[in-house]
């Protein structure tokens, strides 16, 4: 993913490993409190070192953080599930848990002290050990409640107080402002990037449109989530057969869904439950599409200092403009899923290599994004003769030909096509590829001498 990092207002302090948890708990289905609330408790356990040696025990052991997982690894030191000693992120102190953490860690042939190990042997003691709270985790919108429960029943330190109680929730919800407020964003996508990623989901994957996912795998259990979950559910039957046509090679989005996958971090990964997106992070919320323009800055019906990245809108849509004229877009229209359109109020006809055409009511810059080089270009003059742009233009024109060429005839055009070809209509080839219209004049005439 292409990001660029940028400073933090957040009262908690800035590093590495809380983003890289983060994203993992996202990731792993918990809701931002549950995320929030975990991390809060693991701060105060460790301050999210991996290698963390309890302070009393540095002494006691003769061992740094450091040296101590160093002797843990290579065998040295062999007393480390009965020390009694906290180490890790969750401060893991109990012989049994700490033994399982040292097997976990060997069988997957990493440090004791390596983040990703400790991360994913949590996960695994949540759902095995602490079913219960795995479930607030991945429920639960309070970060107070969340905080709570881990303090109370997974951590289970001496001091298991109302002011402890109250102080690791602060700290979870500085967490929760970090990286699900809005307001203190980390991180920050380019213009160029967000439009190549709209661009490589329009061209590059399987999608199929449904209300509500931001990037869902069409897999039999999402499918099924957006069918009968939620106020969207009834309404996004009637596209149920599209979904089922696509199912585990592709995945589902909504128009809105489109930005919000992309900027939570969206990259295509079919085993993953949100595609690899997290939810409400980066600072983006989730906001619907009429929120998602409100949001945005320099709002305008004038279309013609438009830039690439913008979302364009329409009362109930929203879109991705991309340049030169096209939007990528999530639609039930024309193909179903997402595609790309040509915008009318940019373009007075018909891009060959769009879908459809929509005049759009306004544009905005998404708060998230960065527009600098955009705008940049924008405002310079672009000394390109005629006939460069016509070859910009040819160029891509023969990518974009090319790359339709080589794909199979779509699941739900199969017999029609199937039909076409018995009765000599068409040779079937480059079935996605677009027709001029003599070869369409052509192919009717043989329909109706057939």
């Amino acid at each position: 993913m292409l990001w660029t990092a940028r400073g933090t207002s957040s009262a908690v302090t800035a590093m590495s490993n809380d983003k890289i948890i983060w994203d993992k708990l996202i990731a792993a289905g918990f809701t931002p409190a549950g995320a929030a609330g975990l991390l809060g408790n693991l701060y105060a356990e460790s301050g999210l070192n991996p290698q963390n040696l309890q302070n009393t025990y540095e002494a006691k052991l003769g061992f740094t953080d450091a040296g101590y997982t160093v002797a843990v690894d290579n065998g040295t030191y062999t007393n480390f599930a009965k020390d009694c000693a906290g180490y890790g992120l969750a401060q893991w102190t109990y012989s049994a848990r700490k033994a399982a953490l040292l097997a976990f860690a060997r069988a997957r042939g990493a440090s004791i002290g390596d983040l990703d190990m400790q991360v994913s042997y949590l996960l695994m003691e949540l759902r095995n050990l602490f079913p219960s709270v795995l479930d607030k985790l991945r429920t639960t919108s309070s970060v107070r409640e969340v905080s709570d429960a881990v303090l109370l029943q997974f951590e289970r330190p001496a001091d298991r107080s109302a002011e402890n109680c109250a102080r690791r929730a602060a700290i979870a919800q500085e967490f929760y402002e970090k990286f699900a407020g809005g307001t203190s964003m980390n991180y920050i996508m380019t213009a160029a990037a967000f439009c190549a990623q709209a661009l490589d989901i329009a061209r590059n994957y399987k999608t199929s449109y449904m209300l509500g996912p931001w990037g869902w795998p069409a897999n039999d259990k999402m499918i099924t989530r957006a069918t009968t979950n939620g106020s969207n559910a009834q309404t996004n039957k009637q596209w149920l057969s599209y979904a089922n046509a696509i199912k585990g090679k592709g995945f589902l989005f909504d128009c809105v869904g489109l930005i919000k996958g992309i900027l939570w971090g969206w990259c295509g990964d079919l085993t993953r439950t949100y595609g690899g997106a997290g939810y409400a992070c980066n600072g983006v919320p989730d906001y619907d599409a009429k929120k998602m323009i409100d949001s945005c800055r320099e709002v305008s019906t004038d279309f013609s200092g438009i830039v690439p990245g913008e979302a364009v809108w329409m009362d109930g849509h929203i879109g991705i403009y991309v340049g030169d004229g096209a939007v990528v877009e999530a639609t039930p229209q024309w193909l179903g899923g997402v595609q790309c359109s040509t915008c009318l109020n940019a373009s007075r006809e018909q891009l060959l290599f769009t879908v459809g055409v929509r005049s759009w009511t306004k544009h905005g810059k998404l708060p998230w994004v960065d527009y600098s080089a955009e705008e940049k270009i924008n405002e310079e003059d672009n000394d390109m003769t005629e006939e460069q742009v016509r070859k910009i233009v040819r160029d891509e024109l023969a990518v974009i030909e090319a790359e339709r060429a080589a794909l199979p005839v779509a699941p739900w055009a199969e017999e029609a096509v199937a039909t076409a070809m018995a009765k000599g209509i068409t040779d079937g080839k480059r079935p996605q590829s677009y027709a001029t219209r003599q070869e369409v004049e052509v192919m009717m005439v043989r329909g109706m001498q057939g």
